[in-house]
């Protein structure tokens, strides 16, 4: 009789054992589908995690087209700030080219990556110039006020030099890669950005259509 409650207490104990594990796989997968790969990309830049969110906010390109929020969505976006007119800006618009560039043996990444340049003065002249020399770079320019919910958007209280933002499909604000990093850093950083965020819709398990 002993032996026999012996023998069901340690059947119990491996059902207990099972049941913990299934907890935990069943925890562990729940995450992967929320929050995709818990890994993050290892970049030389600064990573934002949680992704930022980007506000509404209402610019015009040199061609009078306005340019909110939504055309953010569905790509890739390096943005940066500055005056074409002046050094800081050119420098912007030199840096946001040559990461693309750098991306050259990777065309489908550069076919979802849009290049961004926020002019922080309305003069939209040179601009317009620029932007027919180079359409892969998109200048906006508008008022103060509604360049403001980007500079509060993304943390910035005042001016701020050639750093590049790299901001998700989805809106969000994934990265900030600093002045002082190379062309080819940033484009290995745009690039572990991209195969992160491949990587995590891909592990979030398919449900069954209905």
């Amino acid at each position: 009789m002993f032996v026999r409650n012996r023998h069901h207490f340690g059947v119990r104990l491996v059902l207990a054992i099972g049941a913990m594990a299934l907890f935990v796989l069943g925890y562990q997968w729940g995450n992967q589908y929320r929050f995709g790969s818990t890994a993050p990309p290892e970049i030389r830049g600064v990573l934002i995690q949680p992704p930022g969110e980007i506000p509404e906010f209402g610019l015009r390109d040199p061609f009078g087209r306005s340019v909110g929020r939504a055309d953010l969505v569905g790509s890739w976006t390096l943005l940066a700030f500055g005056d074409l007119a002046e050094a800081t800006g050119q420098r912007a618009a030199q840096r946001l080219i040559e990461t693309r560039n750098r991306l050259s043996d990777r065309p489908e990444l550069i076919e979802r990556l849009q290049l961004i340049l926020v002019q922080t003065s309305e003069r939209l002249e040179l601009a317009r110039d620029f932007a027919r020399l180079s359409p892969v770079l998109r200048p906006l320019a508008g008022p103060p006020e509604s360049i403001a919910p980007l500079h509060e958007g993304l943390g910035l209280v005042s001016g701020v030099g050639p750093m590049l933002f790299v901001i998700g499909p989805d809106a969000r604000l994934r990265a900030i890669l600093p002045e002082t990093e190379s062309g080819a850093a940033m484009a290995e950083d745009v690039k572990a950005l991209m195969a992160s965020d491949r990587i995590s819709v891909s592990a979030s398990p398919s449900l069954p259509r209905p």
